[in-house]
């Protein structure tokens, strides 16, 4: 006896997919970026303040330092073709025209339309979230010497410096704002799994190290966060369970347990986890699989034209070519702003 086929789309099932969330979560979106602008940053003055002795008094020589970083945004996007023929011929649930011109072929306003438009959502949530953290102008792979796994095209991660690399330069493992992730150098996957209760001496080594005019920042207001990769919280949650202090370190908000640190949140960032595992890997080892960064949102701001444009496509039907054509086009860019209001883990 023959199966019957599924006629409808609320009978499919569709797989979950890790997009990392809207960039907004955990960025400043700054609109009206169009093109290369400088982001100027004005320093402070030295010291001032003498005693007094007479009547003549020499200039202070101090001066107001001032340095600079740029928004270079580059266009990012892509074009998808669908024709109705693609549609594989067992799918019963996407044959529904009732004439071949146009309606076989013009497929927008289609139910299959409509599945191809929101897994294309998801896709370029996922695109601005990987080049927004994992972007790198010189990507190669490893068997170039480069990190991106052999046989993933560099493409996808080279239009612009990510949040990654920029903190790697402004924070290297010489900096006061560094904490080591000693299993990240671990020879082989199980190697670089994480001792029990490390997270905890991580989150702890990572609070002291802020900068004083980190912790000024907070004292006045700023919301930090903890940006994790999913072992480094699951490490820490077992701490907690294990010494039986889960629910004294942790914040309770209309009955829902917040995660966090000395009150300060922690967001797992399950696409980090994600991106490195499924293009980091260089068949023994991931790349720095354990990751924490601790900064507030309006250190590490995404520049763009519009904000509207990170989610915006463009469909039509173009009768010439019988297929159905959907665009997207965005300005992107990332910025680490000040690096003593960060701390890295890595």
């Amino acid at each position: 006896m023959n199966a019957e086929e599924a006629n409808q789309v609320s009978q499919a099932i569709f797989e979950r997919t890790i997009t990392g969330g809207p960039l907004a979560d955990f960025h400043d979106i700054v609109t009206g970026i169009e093109h290369k602008q400088q982001i100027p940053f004005i320093g402070n003055m030295g010291l001032v303040g003498e005693k007094i002795t007479g009547c003549d008094r020499n200039p202070n020589g101090t001066s107001i330092p001032l340095t600079e970083k740029f928004w270079d945004p580059v266009i990012i996007g892509d074009r998808l073709k669908h024709c109705a023929l693609d549609v594989n011929a067992l799918f019963k649930l996407f044959r529904k025209a009732q004439r071949m011109n146009p309606d076989f072929y013009d497929r927008i306003g289609s139910e299959e339309f409509g599945v191809i438009i929101a897994k294309l959502e998801q896709a370029l949530t996922k695109m601005q979230n990987r080049l927004v953290w994992f972007g790198d102008t010189a990507a190669d792979n490893v068997a170039d010497s480069g990190v991106i796994t052999d046989g993933v095209d560099v493409k996808y991660f080279n239009p612009i410096d990510g949040l990654f690399k920029q903190i790697f330069a402004e924070i290297p493992t010489s900096a006061s704002n560094y904490v080591e992730i000693a299993k990240n150098a671990g020879a082989n996957y199980a190697a670089q799994a994480l001792a029990a209760d490390e997270a905890l001496g991580i989150f702890r080594a990572m609070h002291k190290q802020m900068d004083a005019r980190f912790f000024e920042a907070l004292e006045e207001g700023a919301q930090p966060q903890f940006l994790v990769t999913r072992e480094m919280w699951q490490n820490y949650e077992d701490t907690l369970e294990n010494k039986s202090i889960a629910f004294s370190l942790q914040e309770t908000q209309d009955g829902i347990t917040k995660r966090s640190y000395r009150g300060i949140p922690i967001k797992v960032r399950h696409d980090w986890d994600n991106n490195i595992r499924s293009y980091q890997d260089n068949g023994t080892k991931f790349n720095l699989p354990n990751r924490a960064i601790l900064t507030v949102k309006e250190n590490i701001p995404v520049g763009t034209l519009s904000q509207e444009d990170l989610d915006n496509l463009e469909s039509w039907y173009e009768k010439k070519d019988k297929a159905n054509y959907i665009d997207f086009d965005l300005k992107l860019d990332v910025k680490h702003l000040l690096p003593y209001m960060t701390v890295a883990a890595y």
